[in-house]
């Protein structure tokens, strides 16, 4: 069979993996980016009550110290801790949007994708200011963190924790150079087959923590691949994110069919990552970074201890 990624995937599978990464996977349809975030309803200045539709959006806010200004999170939105006691308002995809509506948000943060085009359109009608983001990439992460401190009124705050992000990940690097590179593939579900792309952040962490993805070179986000694909590209190694419970009982792929017949897979070359960490594209991704390359190389030096990021007052 060809190695050529076939994307038709079933979409529950899309929406998992969308999910697991960014709350959306990136689509052409919508080219807001961001760049428009009222459109017909204006952004007020430090909005008091925010609906956060993105996961890495209520971790952002909290580190910002304006986590008390959340009043309503996607179920997944879970992180750090006081997030669990901010009112559950259900998916961050095609949300429902009376669940959103009760809590009488006057800012709700979103994925800027095709699946949120209608709700985003029908809260702006109701006269519900909205920020659309594009949330996918490293760079998208510092874009929005900046964005997000200059809008709760905490613009330092903001370039403090971006750039506590960028030495983590720095730092990362360092500890990495000289190391063998490692082929790696990331399972990103099991049936079909789906794996990460350079449409992805994990595909940055990855090269980051000093491995290569042997799927680095597809551009979707997510791509679905063959057994056969896998089998020719022979990683060294293989990625599954799991439960933190799950940890260190790492999965026997060889029960999958087909997957004995990948190398890595007969020799169990297979390592489990937290799926709560290197899931999410927001403050921990230096620690997905680090769980990554220990992944690949092994306990790396303990990492200088950076100073909290001054919450914002609110």
């Amino acid at each position: 069979m060809s190695d050529k990624p076939d994307n038709r995937a079933p979409s529950l599978a899309v929406l998992a993996v969308a999910l697991a990464t960014a709350c959306g996977a990136p689509d052409s349809g919508s080219a807001d980016r961001g760049d428009a975030p009222g459109r017909d309803v204006a952004v007020r200045s430090e909005p008091r009550r925010i609906v956060s539709l993105i996961p890495a959006v209520t971790e952002i806010l909290f580190d910002l110290g304006a986590g008390d200004r959340l009043v309503g999170r996607t179920r997944w939105g879970i992180h750090p801790p006081p997030a669990r006691r901010i009112p559950d308002v259900g998916d961050g995809i095609r949300p429902s949007l009376e669940a959103v509506l009760a809590r009488e948000p006057d800012l709700v943060v979103l994925y800027d994708g095709e699946t949120n085009r209608e709700s985003r359109d029908r809260l702006r009608r109701l006269g519900v200011a909205t920020l659309a983001l594009r949330h996918d990439t490293l760079e998208d992460l510092r874009r929005n963190i900046l964005r997000l401190g200059e809008l709760v009124g905490c613009p330092d705050g903001g370039t403090a924790l971006a750039d506590r992000i960028v030495r983590g990940l720095a730092a990362v690097s360092r500890a990495t150079e000289g190391r063998p590179r490692v082929r790696v593939y990331y399972d990103a579900w099991a049936e079909p087959p789906m794996t990460i792309g350079r449409g992805s952040f994990i595909n940055s962490l990855l090269t980051i923590a000093g491995g290569v993805n042997v799927f680095g070179d597809l551009a979707p986000a997510a791509p679905r691949v063959s057994i056969e694909a896998i089998i020719d590209r022979d990683p060294e190694r293989i990625l599954v994110s799991v439960a933190r419970a799950a940890l260190h009982r790492p999965p026997d792929l060889g029960t999958r069919h087909g997957w004995e017949r990948i190398p890595a897979v007969a020799a169990g070359r297979i390592s489990t990552l937290d799926r709560d960490v290197v899931s999410r594209l927001g403050p921990r991704v230096p620690e997905a970074a680090r769980s990554i390359a220990e992944a690949l190389h092994g306990e790396l030096p303990a990492a200088a201890p950076e100073p909290a990021v001054a919450p914002c007052s609110s």
